[in-house]
């Protein structure tokens, strides 16, 4: 049996890949800074209860990573935005410094499959504020560095899903300024922002589904960025 790690699973977009996964036969592991709602553990049906557990761990303090059974798949999903022009440390630490320490204690092991970073199309953009898309275009360059070692090593796949917006509570402020959202929507071609069910789908399809496509930065923006020379954020 499949046996996955997900980080980042008390947000919706975490719960909606660790749905998923056990959905199709997964035994998953979730590690999250918080406890896990009990609201979602309610809403998981018995025998998708039992195929999952929920590890609390600091993934910024790599000593705090606990020991765990070898994975197939790694998904390195946490992550934060603080939304400031200024430099605070917070994302880099989060997204950058915490994806690193996952993926070198859980994924580099002879059982490995694929590794994925949810990174974000600021990335390979520049847009929104300056560390989180710094730290994001971080994680890009580590994932092509990951993706070398692992392939050599053991044959696996790396790579990193850039999603623009997505509905999350995160987003709910976005989503609910009718003027801003009126704005986003002006330069989104596709006229919506993704699910977390669908930005589930290809984190699946990137770590199950494929075999052959390693050390990539996949856009996954509704056409904002290459069909759109401006991106709107909040002032």
């Amino acid at each position: 049996m499949m046996r996955a790690l997900i980080t980042g699973t008390v947000g919706g977009m975490g719960q909606a890949f660790v749905r998923l996964f056990l959905e199709r036969g997964a035994m998953v592991t979730g590690m999250d800074v918080l406890p896990m709602p009990a609201s979602f553990a309610a809403s998981l049906g018995q025998v998708d209860a039992a195929r999952y557990t929920h590890v609390v761990a600091d993934i910024c303090d790599k000593n705090s990573l606990p020991e765990l059974e070898p994975f197939d798949i790694v998904i390195c999903n946490a992550g934060i935005q603080t939304p400031s022009m200024e430099h605070t440390g917070k994302d880099i630490a989060v997204n950058l410094v915490g994806s690193m320490n996952v993926a070198e204690r859980y994924a580099f092991q002879p059982q490995i499959k694929s590794l994925l970073f949810n990174a974000s199309v600021s990335a390979v953009s520049g847009d929104e504020f300056p560390e989180y898309a710094a730290s994001k275009a971080g994680v890009v360059g580590y994932m092509k560095n990951c993706a070398k070692r692992l392939a050599r090593s053991y044959h696996a796949t790396c790579n990193a899903l850039c999603l623009g917006g997505v509905k999350t509570e995160l987003n709910r402020p976005v989503m609910d300024d009718a003027k801003l959202w009126s704005r986003i929507m002006e330069v989104t071609p596709l006229k919506r922002w993704a699910t977390p069910e669908e930005a589930a789908e290809w984190a699946y399809f990137l770590t199950v589904t494929n075999k052959f496509c390693t050390g990539q930065a996949i856009v996954v923006d509704g056409g904002e960025k290459d069909c759109n020379s401006t991106f709107v954020w909040p002032e």
